[in-house]
């Protein structure tokens, strides 16, 4: 092995050696050195020699070693019909943001229109067989100043009929072996705000290119926009793309071969409720909402037709994330209930408070229960979420399609006919249920009734001489943490007893466990 000595000297000798190499930016230089010297005839046989090696890397560096050799070797790299060097150079500009190689390649013939082969000019293609113009490479690897070159050129913003393929970072899915994309899908899905800006700014520009992606991406530019905010958890491109008219019409728009014909609103609530998005999830329902979104049923042939947004989050689980953002952001709260209403319509409130005839059959005579306990969801939250229904404003009177109200289901756990305990905590659900719900969400009719039932009650256990608990208290007290949302408040984790192998007593005395 060599010494230490030697070894620090020949990496010295490297780097001056490296040094020495000129960059692909730097000029040619004049030097006089014996081989700049050489007849052109010398020149010519080495040209050739390495042209048909296939070393341009050499070609390249033989060309800036002096302005005498320099126009020589690059008619060397460039010249000859249809030279794929000129396209290999202008796309390597275009990755490295090296305008005056562009320049050259363009100097010599390049097409800055050109549609080629890209899988050794994009780092981490997440596909094979890529294809794309310059100016959609320049955009995909960010190189603005390359970018605003281009558009300084007149370069075509998509070419006709051939969009770009394999470029963008979305997931092509097991049904889609390409992914096909416009300039405008590539700038927004790389999150390139800066291409964004160019595009969209400039009328011509922007209504051709939201035409071409109509025509050829598989998802709505909203679909890209909603996705890219929940990849890179900000909303600056969202909101940007919102501001455009043409945009905006299709807030409530699908494609019904696209994302399961979800609206923009429904693809963010079904991503949102993935645990890594909740941190996003409510800037951007508050960016759709306020740029027009609709949070009323869904249209017709969407995913999940005529559904309230608020019962579909309901149904899936996500009360303490999606439904409490739609209710915060003006969501109907009795989940939009039709005219005239359908035999499977039912409120949130329906949903969860259900009559005792259904509910005796699939509860256990020993544990009896009036909340269900459904989608991974206890009853404690689902208590919690109800207290947050009626505090805005859902109704404890509006009826299903057999014409039963929340109250109705709720008072039916009070028949004399039940066991005394299932009466019992029919009694305190119905007086949990008065001591929350507003004034519009119940009438004064409605409120006597229930409380002439609960007095009857009384009278029959005294009668009795039956001795109960008789609090509104059901389901034990609901703590901050449970009427919050997760990201909003601090919830103080106690901390964790330590595990005692082998002692039996022990007592805390001045902040530490001694034994007794």
């Amino acid at each position: 092995m060599p010494s230490k000595k030697t070894r620090a000297e020949k990496a010295q000798a490297t780097k001056e050696k490296a040094k020495e190499l000129p960059s692909p930016n730097a000029p040619p230089a004049d030097g006089c050195s014996p081989f700049t010297n050489l007849p052109l005839e010398v020149h010519m046989l080495i040209g050739d020699t390495l042209k048909d090696k296939k070393q341009l890397c050499a070609l390249a560096k033989l060309a800036r070693t002096s302005r005498r050799l320099c126009s020589f070797y690059e008619q060397q790299l460039y010249k000859g019909k249809n030279c794929s060097n000129m396209i290999r150079a202008l796309m390597w500009g275009a990755r490295m943001g090296s305008i005056p190689v562009m320049k050259t390649a363009n100097g010599w013939g390049a097409d800055l229109d050109t549609r080629t082969d890209l899988d050794r000019h994009i780092p981490y293609a997440p596909h094979r067989n890529t294809k794309g113009t310059a100016l959609q490479l320049a955009i995909r690897v960010k190189q603005n100043d390359t970018m605003q070159w281009l558009f300084k050129q007149g370069v075509l913003v998509d070419v006709p009929n051939k969009p770009a393929r394999n470029m963008c970072q979305c997931d092509g899915g097991w049904d889609r072996g390409e992914i096909w994309a416009s300039t405008l899908h590539i700038a927004i899905c790389t999150g390139n705000l800066n291409a964004v800006k160019l595009l969209l700014r400039v009328r011509r520009e922007g209504v051709a290119a939201l035409e071409y992606s109509q025509n050829f991406d598989h998802d709505l530019i909203l679909h890209t926009a909603v996705c890219q905010a929940f990849r890179y958890h900000g909303v600056e491109i969202l909101d940007f793309v919102l501001e455009n008219a043409m945009i905006r019409k299709s807030i409530d728009g699908f494609k019904p071969d696209a994302q399961g014909g979800c609206t923009p609103l429904a693809m963010a609530l079904l991503r949102g409720g993935a645990y890594y998005a909740h941190c996003s999830t409510k800037s951007i329902l508050a960016s759709l909402v306020k740029a027009g979104a609709s949070l009323g049923p869904y249209p017709p042939d969407s995913y999940r037709a005529g559904i309230s947004p608020l019962m579909d989050e309901i149904e899936r689980g996500n009360l303490r994330t999606n439904a409490r953002y739609l209710l915060q952001l003006g969501c109907d709260p009795n989940g939009d209930r039709p005219d005239p209403v359908t035999q499977d319509w039912e409120s949130p409130l329906h949903a969860y408070i259900i009559p005792q005839h259904e509910n005796r059959f699939s509860r256990p005579p020993h544990a009896p229960s009036i909340l269900p306990q459904w989608q991974g969801q206890s009853r404690r939250e689902i208590k919690a979420f109800i207290v947050v229904l009626l505090k805005h404003g859902a109704s404890l009177d509006i009826t299903d399609f057999d014409g039963y109200s929340p109250l109705d289901n709720a008072l039916s756990y009070m028949e004399p006919f039940l066991t005394p305990g299932l009466r019992i905590l029919g009694f305190k659900f119905v007086k949990f249920l008065l001591a929350n719900v507003t004034d519009k969400g119940i009438s004064e009719q409605s409120r006597r009734r229930a409380e002439d039932i609960m007095a009857t009650m009384v009278q029959d256990l005294r009668a009795e001489h039956a001795t109960h608990d008789l609090s509104y208290d059901y389901e034990g007290p609901l703590q901050e943490h449970h009427l919050g949302i997760w990201g909003e408040e601090e919830v103080v984790e106690e901390e964790p007893a330590p595990i005692l192998l082998g002692w039996h007593a022990w007592t805390r005395e001045g902040g530490r466990l001694v034994r007794k």
